[in-house]
């Protein structure tokens, strides 16, 4: 039975007994605690008495208290009591020795490890800050890869770190992202310890993946490093995906529990992959249209008509007029509806394909730099809000129009030919956090943020935050800065009176940071709240919340994986074809000759996008059919259906030149 109490959080443990004379001068000195250089001496020692009874001794006594085990390793500068005092990097190296010891030094700490945190998961309130420094130190332990502790010692410490408080849980944040040597045999890295603790959680969850109650409780860990990673950025968000949990979910059952705020794996979206979200938001939407056209019927049956579909008539040559007329008032009930579009004076029925090129063509238009509501920088190719202190309702409603648009194309499943950086989407989603109240927003942007869009700006202000030479006199500037907007030059203090401040070494800091917030908030305030409404008004409540800025950009943008490999295995055959046939092995040889400009050609002459869905080319629903006998005709296609016609060319050569004709044409709708 466990002590209750404040003290040890467990009783001693005899793990095995020790004899002799190092038994009874190590137990008799129970006061003193295990460091590195005790550590060290003690190693050294029973190397040179040729037994390690002292040390099994001492291990056996440190580890079997987790009040003892956290006073360990301590900083000898501070209190081993301060819950900061832990050296993590002699916790690290004291592991790396140990395995020039016996086996069963080793098997000693993981069974008296495994006592404490059975112990302490059944009563985790009692766990103080101070006592995390013990759950850190076992939790580095390199024996825990060994399934036979995974299963048990694993479980109870993602359980304690789950269930422990916010203090506790800020100590174990704290050990994670703060900067130490990474020098010395067997310290690790922040990037190193963290990819450890992520993955040790992965091969345990991976192992109990048919008990789901279970292993979802436990992901908090998870979702503990991944928060406090956000902002660290130690290694890669994707590291985070769990595969075992992505192949046992049931999408829709999940999501639905989701949104009734029950037990769901979407609570925990750190561990799912894009395109499992994607799924996710795919189902989502595919339900929703289903049920506005069904209500839609009903309602005719007793209000008349009402249209089942969101429908647009669009005229060729004035696009975004008529998008602007059509969008403008609909509601967000309408907006959920499956889209149709017409281009008037066309025969074309909208399977798909009619809206993929709607989209292509609006949104073309829209982000050219020519029609002036983004811009364009020359070095980065990224689109950015044009800058304007100018008062003009019908530009605030287009801004509105395009955030409506990449709503729409995310819900109807359309991917965009659009360049927009990271700080977009990172806006996108603080806008959907604050729920519309500017006051919520906490926007924090560095320099790093500003290198993806103006590389030149950003390597400017970086020069004069390291200046070691007098700013003021070699910048001779203000807090006032000066941009251009539709040829007219405008000035902005970018504090009160800014241009009575002069820049000096010592508010340079400020000025960097009050820039930063001119260009990414304050200058394009009006021009990105009309987008985000625009935006929401389609996505806000949806599957979307489930997304990170990053992957928001894979759903909207693709992937920029040109696997034709991929796209091979899974494509099907028509009307004769099928993957041996002689034509097909042409095409086949050909298209993996193409750079990557005809590859994207051919995906838009034959798909009406150039773009990749998410997951890759593997997940394109892709059908060669046949067209017929040998002749002169051009490939055609259903972009529809993302089906490409071909002939029966009588040689490789003819195939060739047929194909690059017509991809190299594919420019506007037809039929065949």
């Amino acid at each position: 039975m466990a002590a209750k109490g404040s003290g040890d959080l467990c009783p001693r443990i005899e793990t095995r007994p020790v004899s002799g004379a190092n038994q009874r001068e190590i137990v008799a000195d129970r006061d003193v605690d295990l460091d590195i250089v005790t550590f060290k001496a003690l190693i050294d020692q029973c190397k040179r008495d040729q037994s390690y009874d002292a040390l099994l001794a001492r291990l056996q006594v440190v580890f079997s208290s987790l009040s003892r085990l956290s006073m360990s390793f301590a900083d000898p500068s501070m209190d081993p009591k301060n819950p900061l005092s832990l050296l993590l990097s002699d916790v690290q190296q004291a592991y790396w020795l140990l395995r020039e010891c016996p086996p069963e030094a080793q098997i000693l700490i993981a069974s008296a490890a495994e006592r404490i945190m059975s112990s302490v998961s059944a009563m985790p309130n009692l766990v103080t800050p101070r006592l995390m420094k013990g759950i850190l130190i076992i939790f580095m332990y390199p024996i825990l890869k060994e399934r036979p502790w995974q299963s048990s010692l694993v479980a109870n410490l993602c359980q304690i770190v789950w269930r422990s408080s916010a203090a506790c849980q800020r100590v174990l944040k704290y050990y994670l992202v703060t900067p130490r040597p990474s020098s010395g045999d067997g310290v690790a890295s922040l990037e190193e310890t963290m990819a450890w603790l992520v993955w040790l959680v992965h091969r345990f969850i991976n192992m109990r993946v048919e008990m789901i109650e279970g292993y979802v409780t436990r992901a908090g860990l998870p979702s503990t490093t991944a928060n406090l990673d956000d902002n660290a950025k130690l290694i890669k968000y994707t590291e985070f995906y769990n595969e075992s949990l992505n192949g046992f979910i049931d999408f829709m059952d999940d999501f639905k529990r989701f949104r009734e705020k029950v037990f769901a794996l979407c609570n925990f979206p750190f561990v799912l992959t894009v395109t499992t979200k994607a799924n996710i938001l795919k189902l989502e939407s595919s339900v929703l249209m289903r049920e506005k056209l069904q209500l839609a019927f009903f309602r005719a049956l007793f209000a008349g008509v009402n249209p089942p579909y969101l429908l647009l008539s669009i005229r060729r040559d004035h696009i975004i007029e008529d998008a602007l007329v059509q969008l403008q008032h609909k509601s967000h009930e309408d907006l959920k509806k499956q889209l149709k579009v017409k281009f008037i004076d066309e025969e074309g029925i909208d399977e798909g394909g009619v809206q993929k090129e709607f989209f292509q063509l609006a949104m073309r238009e829209l982000i050219d730099p020519k029609y002036g509501m983004f811009t364009m920088n020359d070095e980065s190719r990224l689109c950015w809000f044009a800058q304007s202190p100018l008062e003009d309702e019908l530009a605030l409603d287009e801004y509105n129009m395009v955030g409506r648009l990449i709503g729409l194309a995310i819900y109807n499943g359309i991917i965009l030919d659009i360049h927009f950086p990271l700080a977009l989407y990172k806006k996108l989603a603080l806008a959907a956090e604050s729920q519309g109240d500017p006051s919520r927003l906490d926007e924090q942007w560095d320099l790093d943020d500003l290198m993806e869009i103006d590389p030149t700006l950003a390597k400017g202000l970086r020069q004069l935050e390291t200046f070691e030479g007098d700013v003021l006199e070699a910048y001779d500037r203000t807090f006032q800065v000066e941009y251009e907007s539709f040829g007219q030059m405008f000035q902005h203090d970018l504090v009160p009176d800014g241009v009575n401040i002069p820049l000096t070494n010592a508010n340079r800091g400020e000025f960097i940071q009050e820039y930063l917030k001119f260009y990414f908030t304050t200058s394009i305030a009006k021009q990105f709240n009309a987008f985000s409404e625009g935006f929401h008004l389609v996505t806000l409540g949806s599957a979307i919340q489930l997304f990170r800025p990053e992957e928001v950009e894979q759903l909207i943008c693709g992937s920029p994986d040109l696997d034709f490999n991929a796209l091979e295995q899974i494509t099907q055959y028509e009307g004769g074809f099928h993957a041996k046939s002689r034509i097909i092995r042409w095409f086949w040889e050909t298209v993996h000759t193409y750079e990557d400009k005809d590859k994207k050609r051919l995906l838009f002459f034959a798909t009406g996008s150039d773009r990749v869905p998410i997951g890759g080319l593997g997940h394109l629903s892709f059908t060669i059919s046949k067209n017929g006998p040998d002749s002169m005709r051009l490939p055609t296609s259903h972009t529809c259906y993302n089906t490409l016609m071909l002939c029966a060319y009588s040689s490789k050569e003819r195939l060739q030149e047929r194909l690059m004709t017509a991809i190299g044409n594919a420019e506007g709708f037809g039929l065949m």
